[in-house]
């Protein structure tokens, strides 16, 4: 999938959350029965106008803003553009003149699509590295089935030391201790319960399978 299509599923998400409902996707623009172009979206807002929508990877210049107010008078839609901003003040007076309405990203996002897909992708990476070091070390742990089921059971810390009989201090340390052995971070008890569970599950299914 080349880059130009994943920007576009970009700008679709990001329509979508602003209140727009995307309706289809590169459609051709005709003129006397001769393809004169396409448009890259077309959206509906919430009151039902619909959207002829031009999608820049950079900033939209005059030329842009030109072509998506023709592409858009063509169907019979409003022009709207998404870009980084416009590349100077002539592409933005125009498009105020012309009505054509843009949605400048720089305001939106900080990264690149590409980066922002990296960085989720980085994220989702370390987090199973981190589930799945968690769940070894927890099947290697012994006697620690009070534990697991007062994690797994309780909504707080305090629930779950109190159900281990350990004091506030104790509580601190034990739970210190237990991030380490399980090589995690400043993890949630909400992670840390997740993880519990879905090892009380796997060991559950192991044991059905014996």
């Amino acid at each position: 999938m080349g880059s130009g299509v994943r920007f576009e599923d970009y700008a679709a998400e990001l329509l979508s959350r602003l209140g727009f409902r995307v309706i289809d996707r590169r459609v051709k623009v005709m003129s006397n029965g001769v393809e004169v172009g396409e448009v890259d979206l077309i959206a509906e807002d919430e009151c039902g106008n619909r959207y002829s929508v031009e999608v820049k990877a950079g900033k939209v210049d005059v030329s842009g803003v030109r072509q998506a107010y023709t592409n858009a008078k063509l169907i019979n839609a409003r022009p709207l553009v998404l870009a980084r901003g416009f590349s100077n003040d002539s592409s933005r007076a125009l498009a105020e003149e012309l009505g054509v309405r843009v949605i400048e990203l720089e305001e939106t996002v900080v990264l690149k699509p590409d980066e922002l897909r990296a960085a989720v992708e980085s994220a989702i990476y370390d987090l199973i590295d981190e589930l799945a070091n968690a769940l070894v070390a927890l099947m290697s742990m012994r006697n620690a089935d009070d534990a697991l089921e007062a994690i797994a059971q309780c909504g707080d810390w305090g629930c779950v030391c109190g159900r281990l009989g350990l004091s506030e201090d104790e509580c601190g340390r034990w739970i210190s201790g237990l991030r380490g052995e399980l090589g995690l971070k400043a993890s949630s008890l909400r992670a840390l319960r997740a993880i519990v569970k879905l090892y009380m599950l796997i060991k559950g299914l192991h044991g059905a399978n014996a």
